[in-house]
């Protein structure tokens, strides 16, 4: 069974890649969206293939995972058309992914090992970097000012002389050990000037191996400092929260989920859950939250719902028919009932599930049109279940999930081969592969009030204000 019951959190506190830019102003988070898949399982792989193999096997597993086959078109006139012009596995990404661009499929592609690498430190929590948080420019309608390229993303937030400003330096980490101070703006690093950088090169240029040394000139206050920072690993956290104080005085705990990419969110969550425990109010805010790992979602839901029907996965079987998955919680377990569609056979699973810390408080979620993927599919099984009322602004629409697989030389392979429906049944759409894009509309349709200075989860945060006041009557 490909689809995995979702195992016990880890117990040690650790973060994400992601949580490095949360202080980019509204907007900046849109670049990553179609980046994050609601991922299945990983098949680990650490064969050495030649690069014309790497490319067919490309072929081959594509073929094997892909949810509706239909969108294989002339898929046979694909397998030996590059055969003469492979010559590096560098070759071999480039035309698998234009092979598997014909596809349709947007959320396709086979990925070199050093984004494999990011990945998977995404996954963890852990990188090694010196612990800064940058902000994105932005334009007067608070949206990010992109490169002239645009696979570089945005540039960064710069003083008047052009040099990106640090936002925040992480409380303990290398850059703050070496004396780097929130409000500096850089120069250089190793030599190379950092004016009107991008996000993407500032990345790029300090992140490297644990142990290593990186020489980064700041300017303060008029002058030049060069400081010596030892890179490390750098852990940080996915879930935050705070207490809140409505109008007529009642505590209403608020959480903020970056996304479900790390292993560990609901320990994370469970820990802040535990942190608010005076209040029976909470308000989950998932805007901009891209989703990420399917077990992730399952672990946090079952956080919040004591009994009932989490979500339907129907999925392809590697090179079959489909089959359909049914994830529902009782008291005691969490029950797996598989259907093969070929069969008509069901067969049930009963797995240990997450106790329902916060199965009795009221709920409010918080979305927008970022909220994707298992952002949604988590928000949909607490609203079908009658445990959430939804704030805010219809979310993305991404009803479908990829399989990523390990494959040769370091490569990894993300491909579409599911859809997810909500408990009511709800399928909420193909994520922007076509027209067909639904998504969750909220109980209470509040749209964001943009402003440069607006910032999700401040006084100024307008949909939050209303959710507070709302849950707090």
């Amino acid at each position: 069974m490909n689809i995995k019951p979702p195992l016990a959190p880890a117990a040690k506190k650790a973060g994400t890649f992601a949580r490095l830019f949360s202080g980019i102003l509204l907007g900046g988070f849109n670049l990553f969206l179609l980046l994050v898949a609601l991922a299945i399982y990983i098949v680990p792989m650490q064969e050495q293939v030649t690069p014309v193999e790497l490319y067919h096997r490309t072929w081959q597993t594509a073929a094997d995972h892909a949810y509706d086959t239909s969108k294989l078109k002339d898929w046979a006139a694909w397998e030996h058309k590059y055969d003469s012009q492979i010559k590096t596995d560098e070759d071999a990404i480039k035309f698998a992914n234009e092979m598997l661009e014909s596809t349709g499929d947007h959320y396709a592609s086979l990925l070199p090992p050093e984004a494999v690498k990011a990945q998977d430190e995404r996954s963890s929590g852990e990188f090694a970097g010196i612990g800064v948080g940058v902000e994105a420019k932005v334009d007067q309608d608070g949206k990010p000012v992109m490169a002239a390229d645009p696979k570089e993303g945005p540039l960064m937030l710069t003083d008047d002389s052009g040099y990106p400003l640090i936002k925040e330096v992480k409380i303990g980490g290398p850059a703050m050990q070496a004396g780097m101070r929130d409000g500096d703006a850089i120069v250089s690093i190793n030599g190379v000037s950092a004016k009107d950088a991008t996000i993407k090169s500032m990345v790029t240029q300090m992140r490297g191996k644990v142990g290593e040394e990186v020489t980064v000139v700041v300017t303060r206050g008029g002058k030049n400092v060069t400081l010596k920072i030892v890179r490390g690993v750098v852990k940080t956290e996915v879930v935050s929260s705070k207490m809140l104080t409505a109008a007529n005085g009642k505590q209403v705990g608020y959480i903020r989920l970056e996304h479900f990419l790390e292993q560990d969110a609901a320990a994370e969550m469970a820990a802040a859950i535990g942190k608010l425990g005076a209040s029976d109010k909470l308000i989950i805010d998932l805007r901009f939250n891209p989703g990420g790992d399917v077990n992730v979602c399952l672990q946090l839901a079952s956080l919040f719902i004591n009994d009932g029907k989490l979500v339907s996965i129907r999925e392809r079987d590697a090179g079959g028919g489909h089959r359909l998955s049914t994830f529902s919680v009782d008291p005691k377990d969490m029950v797996i009932s598989v259907k093969d569609e070929a069969s008509g056979r069901v067969t049930d699973q009963h797995v240990q599930r997450l106790k329902a810390i916060a199965g009795n408080k009221q709920i409010v979620i918080l979305v927008n049109g970022h909220s994707a993927s298992a952002s949604e599919m988590f928000t949909g099984a607490l609203k079908d279940n009658g445990r959430a009322t939804v704030v805010g602004e219809r979310t993305f629409g991404k009803g479908i999930g990829q399989s990523v697989l390990r494959m040769p030389n370091g490569t990894s392979l993300h491909i579409t081969s599911l859809r997810y429906f909500t408990p009511s049944g709800k399928w909420l759409g193909d994520g922007g592969n076509s027209s067909e894009s639904y998504g969750i509309e909220p109980d209470h349709e509040v749209k964001l009030v943009e402003t440069p200075k607006t910032r999700l989860g401040s006084p100024n945060d307008n949909q939050l204000s209303f959710a507070l006041e709302l849950i707090a009557k």
